[in-house]
């Protein structure tokens, strides 16, 4: 499914799909202790942006980045590389608590690709007993 990102103005076919971590692989690497470099991995910016939710309300920047250009180039190879897409963005658009912005689009893709089922179909679980006795049922 292809869908669209607008950023100042100028809108971003999106896709996610398996192909998506190829992409995103191919653009962005780590650098090793030893000065190499291996491909990074997408679930590692999931990874980053879940654990800075955890502790704040605004998610991190460059993962978000780096996951929206992995599904923009996924939906378009022609895509400009990573250094002169983000530098078309306007400086209003690192704005990342806007409920209108391209990161909740992004926090959108990643919910549904990465965990489409949280929150979903999930019942409250009946409440055990309360105590070790009542466990063991030498409460009757």
């Amino acid at each position: 499914m292809v869908a669209e990102i607008t950023v100042g103005g100028e809108t971003y076919p999106v896709e996610c799909n398996a192909f998506t971590p190829i992409v995103f692989s191919r653009e962005f690497s780590v650098a090793r202790a030893d000065g190499s470099k291996r491909p990074k991995d997408i679930n590692e910016d999931v990874s980053m942006v879940l654990e800075v939710q955890a502790c704040s309300s605004v998610a991190p920047v460059v993962p978000l980045l780096e996951i929206f250009y992995a599904c923009a180039k996924t939906a378009d190879r022609k895509l400009k590389p990573f250094d002169e897409w983000v530098k078309g963005f306007p400086a209003d658009a690192y704005d990342l608590e806007r409920s209108d912005g391209w990161a909740t689009d992004v926090m959108g893709i990643v919910q549904e690709n990465f965990f489409p089922n949280a929150g979903k179909n999930v019942e409250p679980a009946t409440a055990e007993a309360s105590d070790a006795a009542a466990a063991d049922g030498a409460a009757k």
